[in-house]
């Protein structure tokens, strides 16, 4: 019975983070949700008290999904992620394409980011997620990478903060251009990888 339970407020996030994304919160009702749903108005009141609550029950649900996305493929510690065995321009863009891929092809992380996209002059709260987890969190973890390529020799003396700038900022430009056209997933990538050539190109040692 328990299991039953968690299911439906699962499944009610999920639909409500759907809907968000596409109307936005005041474009959504408990109606809409529970009619997209299949259940009545009063079941899903038994889970949540009202629509601030998914809402913020969605966006409490948020940092651990995406540490769970990204734990694996992108870890914390940059030790030997760049070895002999690894071509810079590969991992660099084996990271890029983690990313990339998260918020534009995972269904997930693409109607995450176009509710907070949306939401976040709404709320305060809403406006917090959107810079730590599509501002921040993509930006830092690159600065990390560049600052180990700088102090290994690898890449030339610069300041890590500003190569992290010029190298996330068309990342989330590709993003925003490609968003809702998977007909051109091929052309995004193809920017993505020309990008990170001429990134090389310029801070890359002799």
């Amino acid at each position: 019975m328990q299991k039953k339970v968690r299911d439906t407020k699962k499944v009610i996030l999920k639909v409500a983070l759907k809907l968000f994304s596409e109307r936005g919160y005041d474009g959504v009702g408990i109606r809409d949700i529970s009619k997209e749903i299949g259940i009545r108005e009063s079941a899903l009141y038994k889970h949540y008290s009202g629509k601030q609550d998914i809402f913020d029950s969605i966006l409490k649900d948020i940092e651990h999904r995406y540490q769970e996305e990204f734990s694996t493929i992108l870890p914390e510690n940059m030790t030997n992620i760049f070895s002999e065995e690894n071509d810079v321009r590969e991992e660099l863009f084996r990271i890029s394409i983690t990313m990339f891929n998260f918020y534009l092809k995972t269904e997930y992380g693409s109607q995450l980011r176009r509710m907070l996209t949306l939401e976040q002059y709404r709320t305060s709260e809403a406006g917090k997620f959107f810079r730590e987890l599509i501002i921040d969190k993509g930006l830092y973890y690159i600065l990390g990478v560049f600052t180990s390529l700088i102090n290994d020799g690898v890449y030339i003396d610069a300041d890590p903060m500003v190569m992290a700038l010029q190298f996330y900022s068309p990342l989330y430009l590709l993003l925003s251009k490609y968003d809702n056209q998977p007909e051109k997933y091929e052309e995004a990538i193809s920017f993505l990888e020309r990008h990170i050539t001429i990134f090389n190109k310029i801070y890359l040692k002799d």
